[in-house]
Order: structure tokens, then sequence, then C-alpha cells
């Protein structure tokens, strides 16, 4: 499930210190001014997370992520295949921290509501894909295709005849069933932030209850 985001750039008091640049979540849009930049962040975990942005980070930046209930937590661009940048944090997020972010998606709280829009077929493909720092011609050679051909199976212009999903899944280390995305929304991510707070603290699911202040 993917969340909105936004970079926000603060310029030092001191001209001799570098930019300051934190993560929203939750947020999304752009000052006239350039001092934001959309974001999403496709997957957050304990160590890291999937960004999109444009324009591009580099390799070795750093920035502040403002996360819920725990504040900020300092994150670092690992590689980059532009716009997607994969990122990891300097301390890893404690399961409550992350259901917490995770929860994020249930819901826009930029103007106005808007629930979230399900992963296709092809993000995920993408997404997988540069998680696992493959390229298309690595995917294009384990399954004797061309690059075109999985270019249009991420952008939604083609999809792999069922022969192939095997195969793809097991280049991507997935079973075949991973490759379809899950059925997303608030409910789903309730409910999966519930469990996962009940995990770090030892407790059953029906004993957490969510509050969401709309």
């Amino acid at each position: 499930m993917s969340i909105d985001a936004r970079f926000d750039t603060e310029e030092p008091d001191d001209q001799r210190g570098a930019p300051r640049r934190t993560l929203r979540l939750g947020v999304s849009g752009r000052f006239a001014d350039g001092r934001s930049v959309s974001a999403t962040v496709h997957n957050i975990s304990a160590t890291g997370m999937l960004v999109e942005s444009d324009p591009a980070l580099d390799e070795g930046d750093s920035f502040s992520v403002d996360l819920p209930e725990v504040g900020e937590r300092i994150a670092r661009v690992v590689w980059v295949d532009a716009p997607m940048h994969g990122c990891r944090f300097d301390e890893p997020l404690s399961a409550a921290a992350l259901s917490a972010a995770q929860l994020r998606a249930a819901v826009r709280t930029s103007d106005g509501h808007a629930l979230p829009v399900a992963e296709g077929f092809g993000a995920r493909l993408h997404r997988l894909r540069v998680e696992r720092g493959l390229s298309l011609a690595d995917i294009a050679d384990k399954l004797g295709v061309s690059k075109p051909t999985v270019w249009a199976w991420e952008h939604g212009k083609a999809r792999p005849v069922e022969r192939r999903l095997a195969a793809l899944a097991d280049a991507l280390g997935v079973t075949p069933g991973g490759l379809e995305p899950a059925t997303t929304g608030p409910v789903e991510a309730v409910e999966q932030g519930r469990r996962q707070i009940a995990e770090a603290y030892g407790v059953e699911p029906a004993r957490v209850r969510i509050m969401i202040e709309l």
C-alpha cells in the first residue's frame, strides 16, 4: 500500500550549514517556490523504505522522516534507480512505530480524505524488481523476453502470459500469488496495524483498540 508523502526543505539559519530535508508521511503537494516536493512511499519496513520522488536524490543523501507517534528518524539513500530510491533507517523502527506509519496509508490527511488506490500488477512488478536491485534487462534475460516487453508489463501496456508467471515470480523471489496485489483499503490497513501492535506488546489482537481522528 502506497503512502502519500512530501519532502519539505528548510534553509539553515547559519549559511555554513546544509539545507534540512524532511519527509512527511500522509501529506502531498508542492509549494510554488519549490520548498516542497511530492513523494510516494511504496514500501516501508522496520529497516528502511522505498521512496519515489522527482527530482532524484543522490546515493548517500540523508534526510529526516517525520513518523507518527515517534517523531523524526534519519534515513539514508543506499541505492537509486530514478525515480525510485532505496533508503535505510539509521535506527530500526519498533513494530508499534511501523504500524503507526503504515496506518497513514489508510486515509490521506492532506486536503480531503481520499481513499488509497490499490497497487496494480505493473506497479507491484516494478516495486519488487527495484527492491531486489534487478534491472529490466535482468528480468528479460531470466525469462527469455525483451526489455520492452518487461517495460510494457510494468506500465500496464501488456501482461505476461500464464506460463511465464511462475518464472517471473521465481526471478523476483516470490510465489506466483505474491505477484498479484492484495485488496487494499482502510479496513485491511487497520487490521494489519492491529496485528502488528499486538505482536509488539505480546497481547491478543482483540485487545488492541485503534482510534482514528479524521
